[in-house]
């Protein structure tokens, strides 16, 4: 699969702005299943200075800097990015390790303080009452970890509602857990605190989807615009993603942005701006199949 994804965002100042400076985390990576063909950035008015990092998770993204007066911000990154079928997708859940030898492990030194920091809380993921007897409800004893988290992943997107509007990024995760709805965002933060409570690592990770689906094909949830979904380590299979707001095992159809602990670690655009008046922003995303050669 062969996609182009062009993200534009567009920030409005009632009046002018004087300085903003601003991190953008919209940079595909290479990875052994997603290719980068090409990648660029627009942004009106021209940066004052921008510099393209990594930061401790290993993401690339952009820092810039706007230090002249201006009304309207945009900023506008596309790629080209051609994906193949992950290696998870071949793997037998019924064969991945019980989940509670997974625990030990990831609390021993034999793994790695990389995979061992995505079982604490974080920012957005709060080990709230009740998430830990929902989880256990998959995770019962022996079971397959793979197994487990596919019967997770499916009571999730069973029982929690899809509703733009409910949430924003500020709504705590105890509400989501109490109403049972919201958007990706809460649904990938729920399956976090889900794993985590129960001594398992996993991570955030921010992409996209097709926006438009193929003839005779339902549209998937979360495709108008930067979606959200989670990986699980599994030993033997590193990380393995999966999708609660879409109920699926994350196949090559999902593009692949950054990875952290929750959004906060990777929130597509960000940023301080100095002026004294309210600001409207408008984000779109699409994402369009190409036809491959």
């Amino acid at each position: 699969m062969k996609y182009k994804v062009t993200h534009t965002t567009n920030y409005i100042y009632e009046f002018p702005a004087t300085l903003c400076h601003n991190l953008m985390f919209q940079i595909p990576p290479n990875l052994s299943f997603q290719n980068v063909e090409e990648y660029s950035c627009d942004i009106s008015p021209k940066p004052s200075s921008e510099i393209e990092r990594t930061d401790f998770f290993g993401n690339k993204y952009l820092y810039f800097s706007v230090e002249r007066s201006h009304k309207n911000l945009t900023v506008s990154s596309k790629s080209v990015v051609q994906l193949t079928v992950p290696p998870w997708i071949s793997v037998k859940p019924s064969e991945t390790m019980p989940w509670e030898k997974v625990v030990e492990l990831l609390h021993s030194t034999e793994t790695s303080t990389d995979v061992r920091q995505y079982y604490l809380e974080s920012n957005h993921v709060q080990f709230v009452d009740g998430v830990r007897a929902y989880a256990l409800k998959s995770f019962t004893p022996e079971r397959p970890i793979m197994e487990a988290m596919l019967e997770l992943n499916t009571r999730i997107f069973r029982d929690f509602a899809f509703t733009p509007g409910f949430s924003d990024i500020s709504t705590p995760l105890e509400k989501v857990f109490k109403h049972r709805k919201g958007v990706c965002q809460d649904f990938a933060h729920f399956s976090l605190a889900c794993l985590r409570v129960i001594g398992l690592s996993a991570r955030y990770v921010s992409g996209y989807l097709e926006t438009l689906p193929p003839p005779g094909k339902p549209k998937m949830i979360g495709a108008d615009a930067s979606h959200a979904w989670i990986a699980i380590y599994i030993p033997g299979h590193d990380w393995v993603e999966f999708d609660a707001t879409n109920n699926l095992l994350v196949n090559d159809k999902h593009i692949r942005v950054a990875v952290g602990r929750d959004f906060a670690d990777v929130t597509p655009l960000k940023g301080i701006v100095y002026s004294g008046s309210e600001q409207e922003m408008k984000v779109s995303v699409d994402v369009r199949k190409l036809k491959t050669e």
